[in-house]
């Protein structure tokens, strides 16, 4: 077999948009809990109804653009639409209009579900999602800088596979050969 993402490989790329958003979303509870006991001053009960409400729905929000916008972006940008953007820094675009639904998600849900005085609910509606719009874009950036590495590996070995030692995956070590079949 060659040296090259094998099927297992690929089945584990087949849900990542999903994975990530679970990840993401995990994440997000805490950062969300957090600030909210600490920037509006509600109960750790409170806090805690407000940390699992909220990033689930924008868990939701991240999947939607991940499964949805991206694409819409990518095509608008190549099609040259839009031409002073470039199609290589979706991440970025993409943490950007994030941020600014997390930050309406963020304080309506912290108003509704703890009680927080407006001003301390747009307050905390603008520092946590600021931070989860890093969260966001950390956890976009490593999993394509991984699938990138993963991918170069296997351009270089499929142009040229007489040349190349056979290694098993990484990601699925169990199922793979070291000889060629």
């Amino acid at each position: 077999m060659k040296n090259y993402l094998k099927y297992d490989d690929v089945k584990i790329f087949k849900y990542d948009n999903l994975i990530l958003a679970v990840i993401y979303t995990i994440g997000h509870i805490f950062v969300a809990m957090a600030c909210n006991r600490i920037i509006t001053g509600a109960t750790l009960d409170m806090a805690a109804v407000d940390a699992f409400a909220e990033p689930v729905i924008n868990g939701f929000w991240f999947y939607f653009l991940l499964v949805f916008l991206k694409s819409k972006i990518i095509i608008s940008i190549d099609s040259n639409k839009i031409k002073f953007l470039n199609s290589d820094k979706v991440g970025i675009y993409l943490a950007v209009i994030y941020t600014f639904g997390h930050i309406l998600i963020a304080m309506t849900c912290n108003r509704l579900l703890t009680g927080a005085p407006l001003n301390l609910a747009a307050i905390d509606a603008l520092v946590e999602p600021i931070i989860n719009g890093f969260w966001f874009y950390l956890l976009f950036e490593i999993v394509n800088q991984y699938k990138a590495n993963i991918h170069s590996g296997a351009a270089k070995s499929s142009k040229n596979p007489a040349n190349s030692n056979l290694t098993p995956s990484k990601l699925a070590p169990i199922n793979n050969k070291k000889k060629e079949d």
